[in-house]
């Protein structure tokens, strides 16, 4: 038995260096082998430095589509999965488009669930950020946990709960610390956002350029799911309103200009988040309180009812946007976030 598992552990070593070969000769994996890949990144296979070496490797060029495929299902198949008796949608960001945003994604979830929406809201810490999704939560006392009775409980109270990335993909421990001392974006910014462990129903993302827009719009077609996938023109990984918005999804794939979407343009420099961790928090609460500024509450309506059309595409968009005013301008939305902190 022993000498079996040597030799199988000597197999896999040697088919771990072929695909890191083949990655260092600028050839693309098979879904096959990338899947294979990811298994082994996960099992631990490579060191740190071909780890880095690997994440450098799809930094100097695009994954392919067949690379995302195989790296997302070996992360799936490995996840903690959760499911819930109700139809749940996801909001997220792949992150990495370096503009230093507040956290709109995070705040248009709990928008969506004062407005009815139920969400089970996938997330990380910021890899190159101050505060992500995950930071930001922890900071204000939202206790993360992986226990199924907890958030169940969360989604039927509140409409939202959210699953904290390294609770429900455990196997990924080893790359973390990794990703956060790199300081760019790596795939895992792209595969992140397509592995909710939830059996959720819809995904509203938002992506840094076109590129990766046509990517997700390519894989999403393969699941069956209702999708919106946005990416502002102008380099943002959401609906910035600083200039036009290409949307992707099941039925159409349209450019809209703020004005369309019954906004007034905004300038980058309005919607730029906090420089620490008090000051993103502060942003984060002003605006549930309707305390903030007007372009940092509309850039998340826009973002919370074009999730909410992605949930519910018989609603206008105009009328998605009045019902996400409403959760805010009512408290609603900030009671959302009481009930579900300790702070």
């Amino acid at each position: 038995m022993q000498a079996s598992k040597g030799a199988c552990d000597v197999f896999i070593i040697s088919i771990m260096k072929t695909y890191f070969e083949k990655l260092s000769q600028g050839y693309a994996l098979t879904q096959e082998e990338a899947y294979s890949a990811m298994t082994g990144l996960m099992q631990k296979e490579l060191n740190a430095t071909q780890t880095a070496a690997v994440l450098a490797f799809y930094r100097a060029r695009p994954i392919t589509l067949q690379e995302l495929s195989g790296m997302a299902a070996a992360l799936e198949e490995h996840c903690i999965k959760i499911e819930f008796e109700q139809e749940t949608m996801d909001v997220c960001g792949t992150g990495g488009d370096g503009r230093n945003t507040f956290n709109i994604s995070t705040l248009s979830a709990i928008v969506l669930a004062a407005s009815g929406i139920p969400v089970a809201k996938h997330g990380n810490h910021g890899s190159t950020s101050v505060s992500g999704s995950s930071d930001i939560l922890k900071y204000l006392g939202y206790e993360f946990t992986n226990d199924i009775n907890v958030l169940r409980r969360q989604l039927d109270e509140n409409n939202i709960c959210f699953l904290h990335a390294p609770l429900f993909h455990p196997a990924l421990s080893s790359v973390v610390s990794l990703r956060k001392e790199i300081g760019f974006r790596t795939f895992f910014n792209l595969i992140g956002p397509l592995t909710n462990p939830a059996n959720i129903s819809a995904k509203f993302v938002g992506v840094y350029n076109q590129e990766t827009a046509r990517l997700y719009h390519y894989y999403l077609q393969t699941q069956n799911i209702r999708y919106t996938i946005v990416n502002s023109i102008d380099g943002y990984d959401e609906i910035s309103l600083t200039g036009a918005v290409k949307s992707y999804s099941n039925q159409s794939e349209k450019l809209y200009t703020p004005t369309e979407l019954y906004f007034e343009a905004v300038m980058p420099e309005d919607i730029v988040g906090g420089h620490s961790m008090e000051e993103s928090a502060r942003i984060f609460v002003n605006i549930l309180l309707n305390k903030e500024t007007h372009q940092r509450k509309h850039v998340v309506l826009a973002n919370a009812a074009a999730a909410y059309c992605c949930y519910s595409p018989q609603t206008p968009f105009h009328q998605a946007v009045e019902i996400c005013k409403e959760a805010i301008d009512s408290g609603k939305a900030f009671n959302v976030l009481k009930n579900i902190t300790k702070k």
